[in-house]
């Protein structure tokens, strides 16, 4: 894993003794140690060219050090702090200076296990923003009958310099006709799978045209307007966005570019493949909901079965299992000035002729007054394990 390289704050006196520099370096180790990645001190320009400029103030009179350098990067600024050597009577020192220039800084002080969770939260954060950056997003058609889907593409890119754009459903539609997709542990699991044959075929062939469309335009991520499909070449995008979201790639369906937008913030953030789906119920005495969607990252269910799209009752759909266990919902608007999250406790996975195929009951920490009152639109995103702290942070 790639070293941290942090800038070591000294007082003059410890800036001259050797004996307490070696003694910061194994401080140094153990921290690394807790975090699973090399710390090592070093210069100011190689500290930041980092996503995450950190400064480690080892001990009294350092605060004049700080001031002297601190301009050649950018909040939030991270002072890590001992409890010995005056370390964090001067890292308070310099919070009060930072604090009265309204510039964001917080003290990572404590065990070696509290500091190392609260850097691995920051240092997710900054790789998200250095991924979100840059990053192309397709899409292809407008949302699918949504009244309150769709996004302002310029504010979302300057909130944080994600590039999106639009691409003519014809050309996925020609791509398509070209037939063709590339073989991998997604498909071949899906082709064994008691299921129409032709109809995997052709929902395959809708990943294949994707593939290369994604190729075509350095693509990052996408939305589908996926009954233009159905209405079409008759088949759906289910399957297709099923693998695709295990590869790394979010893909949103019914052309939502705000669930897009959400999933590829949400997939920056925690590495974790991101479920798009519809709330159908909720019971506000027990802060349950019920989710419900006909496609699934193929990777995240530990079991699946195929069966027919839910509203038009022809194609293929995922139906996943998943054991209980904790998630995270997740939504944000495009100016991300608006987001939700809640850590949710998933009860079950159910299997009701009723709802879209893969459907998931699960209670909610906070409730479900956000549902009701103000959501952001329809379609929420889920992923697996607790991410509600890297999730706020990056908000912050």
């Amino acid at each position: 894993m790639e070293q941290l390289k942090i800038k070591l704050l000294l007082g003059p006196s410890e800036s001259r003794n050797e004996s307490f520099q070696l003694t910061c370096i194994e401080f140094l180790s153990k921290l690394g140690e807790q975090l699973g990645r090399e710390i090592i001190c070093a210069d100011m320009e190689e500290v930041s060219k980092q996503s995450l400029p950190i400064y480690f103030v080892a001990s009294g009179g350092a605060e004049s050090g700080f001031v002297n350098c601190y301009t050649q990067t950018k909040e939030p600024y991270i002072l890590l702090s001992t409890q010995e050597h005056n370390s964090l009577a001067a890292s308070m020192e310099i919070m009060g200076y930072l604090q009265e220039q309204g510039l964001r800084r917080e003290i990572i002080h404590g065990s070696f296990e509290v500091m190392a969770k609260r850097l691995k939260v920051f240092l997710r954060v900054a790789e998200a923003k250095r991924k979100l950056n840059g990053m192309k997003l397709g899409c292809f058609g407008m949302p699918d009958g949504l009244a309150a889907s769709g996004a302002n593409f310029s504010a979302f890119s300057a909130a944080c310099g994600a590039e999106v754009f639009m691409i003519d459903t014809k050309e996925l539609l020609q791509e398509y006709q070209r037939g063709g997709y590339c073989e991998n542990i997604y498909t071949e699991s899906l082709k064994k799978k008691k299921f129409d044959r032709s109809e995997i075929e052709r929902a395959l062939n809708v990943y294949g045209a994707l593939t290369r469309l994604i190729e075509r335009y350095g693509l990052e991520g996408l939305t589908v307007k996926c009954f233009d499909l159905l209405d079409k070449v008759h088949t759906t995008g289910c399957l297709a966005l099923a693998i695709l979201n295990a590869e790394g790639i979010p893909a949103a369906c019914e052309g939502d570019q705000k669930s897009m937008i959400s999933m590829a913030v949400l997939h920056a953030l925690t590495g974790q493949s991101g479920f798009m789906a519809n709330p159908n119920s909720l019971d506000a005495d027990k802060d349950e909901i019920i989710f419900a969607h006909c496609t699934l990252p193929i990777d995240m269910p530990d079991h699946y079965e195929l069966m027919s799209h839910f509203e038009s009752e022809s194609s293929v759909a995922v139906s996943g299992d998943l054991r209980p266990q904790k998630l995270t919902v997740f939504k944000c608007n495009d100016t991300l000035e608006k987001f939700y999250v809640d850590r949710a406790e998933l009860l079950e996975t159910m299997h009701k002729s009723g709802l879209c195929r893969s459907q998931m009951r699960m209670r909610l920490e906070k409730g479900v007054e956000y549902f009701l009152r103000y959501p952001i639109s329809n379609h929420h995103i889920i992923c697996k394990g607790d991410w509600k702290d890297v999730i706020e942070e990056y908000f912050t």
